[in-house]
C-alpha cells in the first residue's frame, strides 16, 4: 500500500469514526467546526493525492453535496450526515480493489459503494434494535394494511430475483443478496408504525432545537391543521421556524431517538473497503 493510499485510508477511518462517535454519544449533534474541517481535509487530500482524478472527485463531491443538502432540507437526515458524505467522496473518490474479496469495481465512485453498504447495515440494524433491544412496551401492533405493504414489497423483490435469473442465471450470491435486502425491508414495512413510535418523542415547541426532524407521520390531522397556519412549517426545524412556533400550545413529535446514520455509514465504509460494491456480486 503506497503512502497516498495509506494517508487517505487513515484519514477516512479517523473522520468516519469521529462522526459515528458524535452521532452515538453526542445526541446526533456534530459540531459545525468538525463538519467543515472534515470537508477541508477531504479537499486537501484530493488535491494532494488524487490529482489524476481531480475533476471526477470534485464533480462527485458536488453531486453528493447537492443531493445531500436537498435531502437535509426535506428533513430526512441531519446536516452532519451530508457533510460526512461529501468528505468521504473527496478523501477516496474511486472505489479501490477490495481488501478481502470482491469483483472488478469498474471505476465506480467509492461513495456509491458506501451508500449501498450503509443501506445494508441500516435495513438490518434498525428493525432488530428498535423491535427487540429497545426496552419499551408495544403500542402500535401491525395492522392489515402494513402487513399487505410488507408482503407486496417481498413479492416485488422476488420478481426482481426472477428478472436477474432470466438475464444473468442462477447464483447463490445473487439469491443471498436479494434475501438479505427483501426480508428486513418487508419486516420494516410491517412494523413501520411501532419502529417510528420508538424513534419519536413528543416535546413542547419551546424545547425544539435547530436541526430537529419533525415526524409528520406521527401527527394527527388536528395537529397538522394547527401547525400548518405557521408559514414555512416543515419536517426540518430551522431557526426561523422555531422562533415562529415556540409559543404554540401543542406538542410536536420529534425524532429524538432516531437511528445514528453516521454509525451505519461507518459500517458501510468497512463493507466497501473489504468487499467493494456488493451490488456488483449480482451481475
Amino acid at each position: 500500500m503506497d503512502y497516498a493510499t495509506t494517508v487517505s485510508l487513515l484519514s477516512l477511518i479517523a473522520i468516519s469514526v469521529m462522526y459515528a462517535a458524535f452521532d452515538v454519544f453526542n445526541k446526533r449533534n456534530v459540531p459545525d467546526v468538525f463538519a467543515y474541517a472534515s470537508v477541508a481535509v477531504g479537499i486537501a487530500i484530493t488535491l494532494a493525492f488524487h490529482q489524476s482524478e481531480l475533476v471526477f472527485s470534485l464533480i462527485v463531491a458536488l453531486i453528493v453535496g447537492t443531493i445531500g443538502y436537498v435531502v437535509y432540507r426535506l428533513g430526512l437526515w441531519g446536516a452532519g450526515d451530508y457533510f460526512e458524505l461529501v468528505a468521504i467522496s473527496l478523501i477516496l473518490p474511486v472505489q479501490p480493489a477490495p481488501l478481502f474479496f470482491g469483483v472488478a469495481q469498474l471505476g465506480l465512485p467509492f461513495i456509491l459503494s458506501v451508500f449501498v453498504g450503509t443501506g445494508f447495515a441500516a435495513i438490518w440494524i434498525v428493525p432488530i434494535y428498535y423491535l427487540f433491544f429497545m426496552k419499551r412496551a408495544w403500542v402500535k401492533k401491525p395492522d392489515a394494511k402494513h402487513v399487505y405493504y410488507g408482503l407486496s414489497l417481498f413479492v416485488l423483490y422476488m420478481l426482481l430475483l426472477l428478472f436477474i435469473y432470466y438475464f444473468y442465471g442462477y447464483a447463490l450470491g445473487r439469491l443471498a443478496l436479494i434475501m438479505i435486502v427483501a426480508v428486513p425491508s418487508a419486516l420494516t414495512l410491517v412494523f413501520e408504525e411501532e419502529i417510528t413510535s420508538r424513534m419519536v418523542e413528543r416535546i413542547p415547541t419551546k424545547k425544539l432545537e435547530e436541526g430537529d426532524i419533525i415526524a409528520f407521520n406521527m401527527m394527527s390531522k388536528n395537529e397538522m391543521r394547527y401547525f400548518s397556519k405557521y408559514s414555512g412549517f416543515g419536517r426540518l426545524a430551522t431557526r426561523s421556524l422555531i422562533a415562529r412556533i415556540k409559543n404554540a400550545k401543542m406538542q410536536l413529535p420529534v425524532y429524538r431517538n432516531a437511528a445514528p446514520l453516521a454509525l451505519f455509514i461507518l459500517i458501510g465504509i468497512g463493507v466497501s473497503l473489504f468487499f467493494g460494491n456488493v451490488v456488483l456480486f449480482m451481475v
